[in-house]
């Protein structure tokens, strides 16, 4: 987390001192924006800490390795146990361990944690500045300013003016930690048969459900004792390296899991003005046609004018600028059909109207008033013809052509 220092900040601008403090950086400015309160939400803080890397060890040993030997005709599981200072104590000086009457404990394994380095490999970038590689951000999907709709039918409401809840969790320092896994047995049989057992668990990640960390076995070294009365031991000194990674609840006073909401976010519509209605016509105002690439990005575009301010997506401009043509073929002196079934307007979910689409004989284009027809969905439409406005009948030698908004 990046450092705020309090006492070189102007608390009426809200600016720092024109002066460096011991680090070789300006002093940040204090964003107020950031700071959200987190006592009504649930998220927990995470925390990972050096006893959880050796909790976790300990546990992938005793419940996922599970060493045994045979002993006294028996199938034992060996005991692990973490090297306190006391236990470290014992062993450093004499090489082995005994239990309270004083007899030789065999076999038994211990852990001890020898130390602990910052992973190189795995630097944090400029940690003395709040720039976002040092964070990593989770998005909730619903939160108090983005709920649902409907409680009964929950479906939500996405909207772009509403700001999204998120928390911003610090990368976690990346160590190596080195353990010596010390083992004793009674005879060599057995600590062949507890090496045989450790080994394929190489480079795994060893822990339990909440940690795990990946884990590499080094060269093994063995030693027989003979110094220890009537008694006979046998020691494998297994050096572990694991990589961990620790996370505190806290990095200078402020915590590590930040709780902010993103910026909302106000989108200007584009308004074209038509003199008419873009849905009662065959005709397409060229700026329409102009903001195509607008529409198809997913801008709001709005038909502005007669068009009644109607939002055109990209079914909607398709709807109105493919302009299909059809033929008509003869029935009678005043009567025609098409085989073709009318478009539905994406908008209202109606069919397109008779004043989407245009009728020409032979070329020549006819007044609307000179036929009556309604267009539908159905695969054949019938056009009747008032022969007296038209003013001559229809033949069966006639090229007629329907242009208008036909279903695909």
């Amino acid at each position: 987390m990046p450092r705020y220092r309090r006492q070189n900040i102007d608390r009426k601008t809200n600016k720092p001192e024109l002066k460096k403090t011991e680090t070789s950086r300006p002093d940040l400015i204090l964003n107020r924006a950031n700071q959200v309160r987190r006592d009504d939400d649930v998220v927990k803080t995470p925390k990972r800490t050096v006893y959880d890397i050796d909790y976790a060890i300990k546990w992938f040993i005793e419940n996922e390795i599970q060493p045994q030997v045979e002993h006294n005709g028996e199938t034992v599981n060996i005991p692990v146990i973490y090297a306190n200072g006391e236990k470290w104590d014992n062993v450093r000086r004499l090489g082995y361990l005994r239990d309270e009457k004083g007899m030789l404990q065999s076999p038994i394994i211990v852990l001890k944690r020898n130390t602990l380095q910052e992973r190189d490999q795995l630097k944090k970038l400029d940690i003395n500045n709040p720039i976002s590689g040092n964070q990593i951000v989770y998005k909730q999907k619903y939160n108090k300013r983005h709920r649902y709709s409907d409680d009964i039918f929950p479906v939500p409401t996405p909207d772009a003016s509403t700001s999204s809840e998120l928390f911003a969790i610090n990368i976690p320092e990346y160590i190596d930690i080195d353990y010596d896994m010390l083992i004793w047995t009674d005879f060599t049989t057995q600590m062949n048969e507890v090496i045989e057992q450790i080994m394929p668990y190489g480079t795994f990640a060893w822990g339990n459900e909440f940690n795990k960390y990946r884990t590499f076995i080094r060269n093994i070294n063995f030693e027989t004792v003979n110094t220890v009365g009537d008694d006979r031991l046998v020691r494998a000194t297994i050096p572990l390296t694991v990589n961990g990674t620790l996370m505190a609840e806290q990095e200078f006073r402020q915590s590590t899991l930040q709780k902010r909401y993103s910026v909302k976010k106000i989108q200007w519509a584009f308004v074209v003005d038509t003199d008419v209605n873009v849905f009662d016509t065959t005709f397409v105002p060229q700026e329409l046609i102009n903001a195509k690439q607008r529409i198809i990005s997913g801008n709001n575009v709005i038909a502005g004018g007669a068009s009644g301010g109607a939002s055109i997506d990209t079914p909607t401009f398709n709807y109105l600028t493919q302009l299909l043509d059809q033929s008509g073929s003869f029935v009678d002196a005043d009567t025609i059909t098409v085989p073709a079934a009318a478009a539905t307007n994406p908008i209202n979910s109606s069919v397109a109207t008779k004043n989407e689409f245009d009728v020409y004989i032979n070329g020549q284009y006819l007044d609307k008033v000179t036929y009556t027809w309604t267009p539908s969905t159905s695969t054949t439409q019938t056009i009747n013809f008032n022969t007296g406005s038209l003013g001559f009948e229809i033949e069966a030698t006639d090229t007629i052509i329907i242009n208008g908004r036909w279903a695909s």
